[in-house]
């Protein structure tokens, strides 16, 4: 505290201060911004202390505690900082007619709660970076019991009113201790909220990678039951394509032999892929050519992409060999293609352009950029946050960014996401190149 502050009348009394708060206190301009440094000097800020003419009971009446234990117990378990503030220096505003009540409190993320409770601020009032009501000739600050930074203001045009030894400096006092109790059990509320939506978020991906389990366990025995009729269309195709070209058949069906052969050798090479991914991760990375996996990851997604109209444009670099789980790498980038043909699906189609480069010896760089419809400003900050989605026909699940965030982040790397002019979206994916000593 800047301001001298007044000594505990009990052990446990709540702190005082006879001047304008200071930073440290919490205090905050009356626009809801943190003040200045205040004054240091003692007295009612904006008036004189007037020790002599106090008020002869300086106990508040029974009933002010009363209402203060009543709206202390209505207040809810899903009570946020500001309706905690407002319901308790409510009470005080009512009790104290003439008085202006206000608070300044840190709120669960990190900002600053103002909560200002007057029966009429001067509109000519000019602002104050030390104080909540500078219309108000006296002003006091008592700091919140058990709970630091906090702080409860009180302020009169009759500086009698709220100086020391006033019933409003008794209530207020009393008063302070409840709402740092009250303040405390809100943060721990909000705090385990936080937290089973976390919870809830890494019970989803678990339920993701089971599900990819079971995927796998039933490609590997579709694979095995297609493994044989496939080696009988690749061999007899292949046979039958090289007897044409040898005894000079028609070139359009040795064209149509190869292109059966192709298809074949397609099938074969995703249903091994499809088994490769589903199965759960090694927990040992490897060091591989990420270009590989992108390659595999648009394999995956050929089939949305189609639908979506969407072409790839590709403008591969030269890539030094990363260091990393294969398959998890893979998942960034098939929720990164499908999120980008998701986007575009709904205007006909578009581009997804794919730059890989390698800025420095050190790390490798991924755009994956597309011209859909693009995320508004204010929502690019929770893009990557848990549930978060922009899709408004329950398609999205909200995990999909999130868990390329997390995938990307265990690997070394980092992920952003921008806009772009005139629209769509470009996701950056950084990955750290492996060393010599990787091996």
């Amino acid at each position: 505290m800047g301001a001298k502050s007044l000594g505990r009348t009990e052990g446990d009394r709540a702190a005082t201060s006879d001047t304008a708060p200071s930073p440290a206190s919490g205090a905050a301009r009356s626009d809801g911004s943190r003040p200045a440094n205040g004054s240091d000097s003692a007295g009612l800020a904006g008036g004189e202390r007037h020790d002599g003419d106090l008020p002869t009971s300086t106990f508040p009446p029974p009933e002010w505690t009363d209402d203060l234990a009543l709206a202390a117990a209505a207040i809810g378990p899903d009570a946020s900082v500001r309706e905690v503030a407002t319901a308790l220096l409510g009470v005080a505003a009512r009790a104290l007619p003439g008085v202006a009540v206000g608070g300044c409190i840190p709120d669960c993320d990190g900002g600053q709660v103002v909560v200002r409770l007057a029966e009429g601020d001067a509109a000519d009032a000019p602002p104050s970076p030390t104080r909540l009501f500078p219309d108000h000739a006296a002003e006091r600050v008592f700091r919140v019991h058990d709970d630091e930074g906090s702080t409860v203001h009180l302020a009169s045009v009759v500086a009698e009113l709220v100086g020391p030894g006033s019933r409003a400096q008794t209530f207020v006092e009393r008063l302070a201790r409840v709402l740092g109790g009250a303040l405390r059990h809100a943060r721990g509320h909000a705090a385990a909220r936080r937290r089973v939506v976390e919870l809830r978020g890494l019970e989803a991906q678990l339920i993701h990678q089971s599900k990819l389990a079971s995927l796998g366990q039933m490609a590997a025995g579709i694979v095995h039951e297609l493994n044989n009729p496939l080696t009988s269309i690749l061999a007899y195709a292949d046979f039958l394509q090289k007897k044409g070209e040898r005894g000079g058949g028609d070139p359009a069906d040795v064209e149509r032999l190869r292109r059966i052969g192709e298809a074949a050798e397609r099938i074969q090479r995703f249903a091994r892929d499809l088994v490769t991914f589903s199965r759960p991760a090694s927990a040992t990375p490897s060091i591989f050519a990420l270009d590989e996996v992108i390659d595999r990851a648009l394999l995956f997604c050929e089939h949305v992409l189609d639908q979506a109209d969407v072409r790839v444009e590709r403008s591969f670099g030269r890539l030094p060999r990363v260091r990393g789980v294969a398959d998890q790498l893979t998942q960034v980038f098939v929720n990164l293609f499908t999120n980008a043909a998701h986007a575009m699906r709904d205007d006909g189609g578009g581009v997804l352009r794919l730059t890989t480069a390698s800025p420095d010896a050190a790390e490798v760089t991924v755009t994956v950029a597309d011209d859909g419809h693009g995320v508004e400003a204010e929502h690019l900050p929770h893009l990557f946050d848990p549930f978060f989605t922009t899709k408004t026909d329950g398609s999205g699940t909200g995990l999909g960014l999130s868990i390329v965030r997390s995938i990307v982040v265990a690997h070394g790397g980092r992920v952003r996401a921008d806009g772009l002019a005139p629209r769509g979206m470009a996701f950056e994916v950084h990955l750290p190149v492996a060393s010599d000593h990787d091996g």
